[in-house]
């Protein structure tokens, strides 16, 4: 008996001693938290190993199940706790993500299906190649392959999707190659809202890979260095992040932090930005929360290259797992600063409108998620009470802003401890990172001053950076739509950019020598970047000149440098130039318009016998029709004809004499051929023109004669022409 009791004595003092190491291996992994406490955790359970195991050999007591007792106690804490801390570990772990590129082909809803195989004659859109390895492209490529796809239909390089995607409206296209979240990424651009219904898919194929692959690893450098962190908020209707690389990018906020001197800047950056995407043929300008459709490497180079900035880590964060999290935090409070309807998280309206009214209250996750998504009054959809208020990106920025900030104080808040794992669970599938574990785990600290202060106006100091701009409608190549775009102002970038190159230590900081304030007015610290400026970046555009006649489209070329091709047509429905059409879109960017040359459609009917325009001969002077011809030969209704011609008045006397030539034809000019119009008219010259006549009897040639008199005095009047 005392054998069997020593036996199972010795295997639950073995199954002990395996689930310490167990929990201390989990205590182990987290590296960088509070690694004084843990080692001394670590050393306490060591020496009560070195116990077990010497009482297992040395202790002669006879009764043995009390200790027994004991051993399988701390048997079971030594189990959950290091599954729990395990669990917790898989948690953070879950944040470094592996990268899944994912693409369709796709076609219109109303198109018939057809087996690929028998596919013939179509056109097939595809992503071009660019300067970076475009993962989609090659899974595209993929289908292509299998499905011989090339051998009997006509492959077409897109510079980008949306152009794809207008292309399969307009039926340029019969399928296309879209990322398979085509959906969630455009159907908040105009024009595209409904391609969820619109669009169908004919097959997939999908790729994963880690970080390293895809070569979005973080920054090497330890936590206690300044570090750059992007934000980016994926406006989502799927609650994780299990989706492929390209997204909406709804929300891009750039974090600088100094651990040293615990102070941070934060800039939101507005998603109708107008800058060169990096990914883009030829880095043309376009929104930057398009670059997103082309993956988390594009977004990251493009904010590098506009902001100068090196960018360490990012953190992408789904909007429609902020539902969860808030319902899971049991609410949070915000002070909404106006009524307002909003889509729920399926990006319904109707029945599913979310309705939010101003004032401070509690939201619960559908109304947070309704608060941070809203830009627009939705006027259409809504009453006039829920569309009072300016309505914005910036707005907008604000109200994320203000939800994050009440999730934060909501946890410092919390004292569920039951509910802590499922809080875990919402922000691991709902957040994405490049950090690694051990990065992550070394905010450790950082978070814990700011925490556990009451106020964080003494722990950490945010100075929030703002990009001034001026929005501008700009003709979209890829849309073919006119678009509202953010320009962003030069100076103001200029500002933000020495703001966070300062707070990374990369600047030296300018001393202010100069400041003051009113005690009446009271001091509120300046934003950096907001200006106001004495210019702001705006676009040269082309602006819409069949509303002008032609002189002021000739006036508006002249002043914005660009050259007018004017190519005339009759149209006698319209007065003579009136400008029917212009080969350029309204709102094109004037420095991308080809040769800075725009041709223009002009009204020119033919003109009738009695509105022929006349030619001023003391001005045209090198006019044909200014110089004297040779009437010699001719008759007196070419004169007339040459003379009417022109403005200007001259004096013609016609003389009648006897000849041999044919009665009416004109026999002598006094005035030689080839004097100047102007010379006749400065020098007051009588043009003579001597014409011959029928020879007649005496007694009729005296009545004629009477008659001819008066002819050529009439003659002699001044032709006005």
């Amino acid at each position: 008996m005392k054998k069997k009791k020593i036996k199972i004595t010795g295997i639950i003092s073995l199954l002990c001693v395996i689930f310490s190491i167990y929990l201390i291996y989990a205590i182990y992994k987290f590296s960088q938290i509070e690694t004084v406490l843990r080692y001394s955790i670590i050393g306490i359970i060591v020496l009560l190993d070195i116990f077990i195991i010497l009482k297992l050999f040395f202790n002669k007591k006879k009764k043995r199940y009390i200790y027994n007792t004991f051993l399988i106690l701390i048997t079971i804490c030594y189990i959950f706790s290091g599954f729990f801390l395990n669990k917790i570990y898989s948690y953070f772990s879950n944040l470094n993500k592996t990268v899944i590129y994912s693409t369709s082909l796709v076609t219109l809803a109303d198109r018939e299906d057809i087996d690929l195989i028998t596919l013939k004659d179509a056109n097939i859109g595809i992503i071009s190649d660019n300067d970076e390895k475009d993962r989609l492209r090659e899974l595209a490529l993929e289908i292509v392959t299998n499905e011989n796809l090339s051998k009997n239909n006509n492959i077409v390089d897109f510079d980008n999707y949306t152009t794809m995607i207008t292309a399969l409206y307009e039926k340029e296209l019969d399928y296309a190659f879209l990322p398979t979240n085509f959906a969630d990424i455009y159907s908040t651009t105009e024009g595209f809202e409904n391609l969820k219904t619109d669009l169908k898919i004919i097959t997939s194929t999908e790729k994963e890979e880690t970080k390293e692959e895809a070569q979005l690893l973080g920054s090497s450098k330890d936590i206690s260095e300044p570090f750059t962190i992007l934000l980016i908020g994926i406006d989502s209707t799927t609650e994780n992040l299990k989706q492929a690389d390209s997204f909406n990018g709804d929300s891009l906020i750039l974090v600088t932090f100094n651990p040293k001197t615990m102070t941070a800047t934060m800039l939101s950056i507005p998603r109708d930005s107008y800058v060169p995407i990096a990914c883009f043929s030829g880095q043309y300008e376009n929104k930057i929360t398009h670059s997103a459709s082309r993956g988390t490497s594009c977004v990251i180079n493009t904010i590098q290259n506009f902001l100068d900035i090196k960018i360490d880590y990012y953190m992408k964060i789904n909007f429609t797992g902020l539902v969860d999290l808030v319902d899971t935090l049991g609410g949070i409070d915000v002070d909404v600063p106006y009524s307002f309807c909003e889509q729920n998280s399926k990006r319904e309206f109707g029945n599913s409108t979310i309705y939010v009214k101003k004032g401070y209250q509690t939201l619960n996750g559908e109304e947070a998620l309704a608060f941070s998504r809203n830009r627009k009054k939705n006027s259409e959809y809504c009453s006039s009470e829920w569309t009072q208020g300016n309505r914005d990106d910036f707005v907008r920025g604000n109200n994320q802003q203000a939800v994050i900030q009440a999730i934060l104080n909501k946890m410092k808040q919390f004292t569920d401890i039951t509910k802590i794992d499922d809080i875990l669970e919402v922000i691991s599938n709902n957040l994405d990172t490049n950090m690694t574990e051990e990065t992550i785990f070394s905010f450790y600290n950082i978070a814990k001053d700011v925490m556990i202060s009451s106020s964080n106006d003494e722990v950490l100091t945010i100075q929030k950076l703002f990009i001034a701009g001026t929005g501008q409608y700009i003709y979209d190549e890829n849309t073919k739509l006119q678009l509202w775009n953010y320009i962003p102002n030069k100076k103001s970038v200029e500002e933000v950019i020495e703001a966070m190159k300062i707070n990374l230590g990369e600047k030296e900081h300018s001393l202010i020598k100069e400041f003051s304030y009113s005690i009446k007015d009271g001091y509120e610290q300046k934003v950096i970047g907001e200006g106001p400026y004495a210019t702001y970046t705006t676009y040269d555009l082309l602006i819409d000149l069949t509303d002008k006649t032609l002189s002021e489209a000739q006036s508006w070329a002249t002043k914005n440098n660009i050259k007018l091709n004017i190519e005339y047509v009759e149209n006698s429905k319209y007065k003579d130039n009136t400008i029917l059409s212009q080969n350029y879109p309204v709102n094109k960017r004037l420095d991308l318009i080809d040769n800075k040359t725009v041709t223009i459609t002009v009204v020119k009917n033919k003109e009738k016998e009695d509105e022929i325009k006349k030619i001023d001969c003391l001005e045209d002077t090198d006019n044909s029709i200014c110089s004297m011809p040779n009437f010699v030969s001719k008759t007196k209704k070419d004169v007339t004809s040459w003379g009417s011609k022109f403005s200007n008045t001259i004096s013609i006397y016609y003389e009648y004499v006897e000849s041999d030539k044919e009665a009416g034809t004109i026999i002598s000019q006094s005035v030689k051929e080839g004097t100047a119009v102007k010379d006749i008219v400065d020098k007051n010259t009588t043009i003579t023109i001597t014409i011959a006549k029928e020879k007649e009897n005496t007694s009729d040639e005296n009545d004629d004669t009477s008659d001819d008199s008066n002819s050529n005095n009439d003659s002699n009047e001044n032709s006005n022409s």
